[in-house]
């Protein structure tokens, strides 16, 4: 289906929404309608309709979208036009069907509630907002006057807009309560620890417009080759899927690896069915043939990485001079050098002819010693393409072609999305990826690197994105009285714990009350490291999104006296709050966003009335405030706020028209540059502690992962059930949802009314399981019912299902009652324990 019959049928759909509107700029869309919407049904009717703009606040691509009103009415919604990149203008079916949804007042949450049943019953009563705010005030000061940290805040990702997303958080640190780094439960951290472990940056990200090099009409291929590790680009990264496919177009080639047949995979030039969680062991084999075969950039590694660093080989630890810094071996010289961080200019090439040794063994101030590129070739010499055939399921001569092609491609991009890293030890793959990418010179380089989405920090940063580096000095927004509360550093803090590794200042975390949600499950139930008495749950379904459903509702929930749940929605985790709050969402808000591609602010604005008598985020923490004693915090309203943020001194408001910014619902750069491709760490300057980039990681020396390798196998704790559950249940995001948000929208169902779990017709034969029969999928922790889709399609011996289901969706039960959440030593070392939602064994049989 093309955009614009998609964009008529959701137009079609929404014109029997009934909402008043509110006022907004008036236009004659036969006039002023680009071409391609006048064959639309509302233009052919030639009336005078409202056009609004708006930004998603979803936690996908944060879409900017556009539509028309009649009389309060949403009639049409269709991609946003972005100035100067009308290339780049995208909206998919989630963000055009969801108005359907919002405006829904059987499914919108309508006022506020109160609990009067048991937890889960679904019993409740209205009550008045005045009558929430008193009871909420006096739940979270009963907690506080026991032990401040005792009351928690805890948000998600439901709304990523500036303002509603982080105002529950800001409250605690206005209060002195506790807040959680929310990213390993939710299972995306572990490719935040992977990249930032060698890379320094949790989301290095290459655009993907650079996997072409645009020239006027002409287009020339930047990546020969694009190798994607559980990475499905057309469903889940929609907006740069258009670039995929014309790269292809133009000669690259994309390869897929995935245990699932998924959109991206059945456009690729090769799907390899790889078996869940073992993609690490295939990437350590393709290292192996690339250094066996002599293909890996010796002059790169020794001017940018790790690889010629002496560390002990007594106890693995970096050596350094007496000034601290670290040190290679010089063989021009037979001494030791000084090796200061990487620092080289932006020509896609290798750097200058070096004489530092990248193998050998030294002795320095009577330390025997190495380079850390010996510990990389000892480990990778252990993964031989027969050995990681055994345990990924892939023909050895696959990953022996794969691991030639990369290497001679030059360059070649990867992609590894968090779909590779739901696993036990899930931040192994990111970090084998980024060390290949290094390993043959492509770190740094157009159409090559290791990427996790289509992000990170571009090398122009000046004028390529509104937060560039162009008055670096001063503050991009003015945002100091927002962010300044409480003690003045608590709440910075936790703002820069969102993407970051808790190891590198866990005594700055733990004094700014910000925990791991590794440890929110222990908190509740044995008060360690932080009592839960009151718990204040925004912009987050807990239940569904968080592992091991059961534990949450029979053990973590009855822990903690009083539990408040605000959201748009009658959500699963809403039946198991003592205070349930109805909140607008970004279609209803005044609210700001930097997230999404290119040099824009954008700004949110109501583009309808409110739904019943719900309020923002913002709002909610602004009445409360009054009642805990710190409203001079929270004194402005929401717009107030917008315009506070925008009055900025920084080079990249001048010239820009706020007003016509509010107005227009974005703010285009005025010296922004436009329709190029961007790629980060072209300079070759690493945010890690040696400056490089970092393959070896001496903290984990003692576990034996110095440097990357494939602990998974021998550790994982779903081994013990792999004789009784022969199968790995896996689950995946669709295009019809991010996380539950899209939970009864007419028009997506379309494309999934219900849920399916698929298997492989050989599993399905062996259990007497036909195409759409009902069946239980079950382990020892829980079960699911719903009806089997046998495709063949999937690897034999893996069960998938579409990620975001709820309950109500089920004949039976749910799929995160067989999830766990176990806690892994290396991570928590690291940093703390990534969700391995992917990592369940199961069986399946006809129900």
């Amino acid at each position: 289906m093309d955009r614009r019959t998609f964009a008529t049928l959701a137009g079609a759909a929404a014109a029997a929404i009934a909402l008043p509107g509110c006022a907004s700029e008036k236009r004659d869309l036969s006039e002023t309608a680009a071409p391609e919407t006048k064959d639309s049904i509302a233009a052919a009717q030639q009336e005078e309709l409202e056009l609004f703009r708006v930004t998603s606040g979803y936690n996908c691509c944060y879409c900017t979208i556009q539509g028309y009103k009649r009389d309060g009415k949403i009639v049409y919604i269709e991609p946003g036009e972005l100035p100067n990149m009308p290339e780049r203008n995208h909206a998919c079916q989630r963000c055009m069907s969801w108005c359907k949804s919002v405006t829904d007042v059987d499914r919108r949450l309508l006022y506020p509630m109160k609990r009067t049943g048991e937890r889960g019953s679904g019993e409740f009563e209205r009550i008045s907002w005045d009558e929430a705010i008193d009871l909420m005030a006096e739940k979270l000061s009963a907690a506080i006057a026991k032990d401040p940290r005792s009351a928690s805040f805890y948000i998600f990702t439901g709304n990523m807009c500036t303002f509603d997303w982080f105002a529950p958080a800001r409250m605690a640190h206005c209060l002195g309560a506790s807040t959680w780094a929310m990213e390993g439960i939710m299972g995306d951290h572990a490719t935040s620890v992977g990249y930032t472990m060698v890379t320094g940056n949790p989301d290095p990200g290459h655009d993907a417009l650079d996997f072409m090099n645009s020239n006027l009409l002409l287009f020339f291929v930047n990546s020969n080759l694009l190798l994607f590790f559980g990475t499905n680009m057309v469903d889940t990264i929609v907006p740069s899927a258009r670039y995929l496919a014309r790269a292809k177009e133009n000669g690259a080639k994309l390869i897929v690896l995935d245990p699932r047949l998924s959109s991206t995979a059945a456009i690729a030039d090769q799907w390899i069915p790889i078996n869940p969680g073992t993609d690490t062991a295939l990437v350590l084999a393709m290292m192996n043939v690339i250094i066996a075969n002599d293909l890996h950039d010796k002059t790169w590694l020794a001017n940018y990485s790790c690889a010629p660093l002496l560390v002990s080989d007594a106890d693995g630890t970096y050596l350094h001079t007496d000034s601290g810094a670290y040190c290679a071996w010089d063989t021009a010289t037979n001494t030791v050098v000084e090796a200061a961080p990487s620092q080289g200019e932006d020509d896609g090439t290798s750097g200058p002819e070096s004489t530092w040794a990248l193998t050998g063994h030294f002795e320095v101030n009577g330390v025997a010693c190495h380079p850390t590129m010996d510990d990389l070739v000892a480990e990778v010499q252990k993964w031989t393409p027969d050995r990681a055939a055994e345990i990924t399921g892939v023909d050895a001569a696959v990953i022996e072609q794969l691991a030639l092609d990369y290497a001679k491609a030059q360059p070649a991009a990867i992609q590894t999305c968090t779909g590779s890293s739901r696993y036990f030890h899930g931040y192994e793959i990111c970090r084998a990826t980024a060390t290949l990418s290094g390993l043959c010179g492509y770190t740094g380089r157009a159409g090559g690197g290791s990427s996790r989405n289509n992000g990170g920090a571009c090398i122009d940063g000046a004028s390529l994105s509104f937060t560039g580096s162009s008055g670096a000095d001063t503050p991009l927004m003015n945002s100091a009285e927002w962010d300044t509360v409480g003690d003045g550093a608590s709440f910075g803090t936790f703002m820069g714990a969102t993407l970051a590794l808790y190891s590198t200042d866990p005594e700055a975390y733990r004094n700014a009350r910000v925990f791991k949600s590794s440890e929110i499950y222990d908190a509740a139930i044995t008060g360690d490291p932080v009592p839960i008495d009151f718990l204040y749950i925004a912009t987050a379904n807990f239940i569904n999104q968080s592992p091991d459903a059961h534990k949450v509702i029979d053990e973590v929930f009855p822990a903690i006296d009083f539990i408040v749940t605000a959201d748009p929605f009658n959500t699963w985790t809403a039946q198991y709050s003592d205070l349930v709050l109805p909140t607008s969402t970004w279609l209803e808000n005044w609210d700001i966003s930097t997230s999404g591609t290119g040099p824009y602010i954008r700004i949110n604005k109501p583009v309808i009335e409110r739904v019943g008598e719900c309020k923002s985020d913002t709002e909610i923490m602004s009445l409360l405030a009054k009642k805990m004693g710190v409203e001079d915090a929270w004194s402005k309203t929401d717009e107030e706020w917008v315009r506070t943020f925008l009055d900025s001194d920084h080079p990249a408001f001048e010239g820009c028209d706020i007003e016509e910014a509010i107005n227009e619902g974005i703010l285009a750069r005025k010296d922004g540059i436009y329709d190029r491709a961007t790629y980060p760490l072209g300079d070759k300057v690493f945010a890690t502690p040696t400056g490089r980039l970092e393959f070896y990681t001496e903290m984990l020396y003692e576990f034996g992962a110095q440097v990357p390798t494939y602990l998974r196998g021998e550790t994982n704790p779903e081994n013990q059930f792999a004789d009784k559950y022969p199968l790995t249940f896996i689950q995946y995001h669709d295009r019809a949802r991010v996380h539950t948000q899209h939970s009864e929208v007419k028009l997506l169902e379309t494309l999934e009314a219900e849920p399916h779990v698929q298997i492989n017709p050989e599993d399905a034969d062996a259990r007497g399981i036909a195409h759409n029969d009902m069946v239980r999928v079950f382990n020892d922790r829980g079960f699911f019912k719903c009806k089997a889709a046998v495709t063949p399609g999937i690897r034999k011996g893996v069960i998938a299902l579409a990620q975001g289901w709820e309950p109500k969706d089920f004949a039976e039960g749910h799929y995160q009652y067989l999830t766990h959440y176990v806690k892994n030593p290396v991570e928590e070392a690291i940093s703390m324990t990534n969700a391995a939602f992917y990592d369940v064994r199961a069986e399946i049989e006809k129900a």
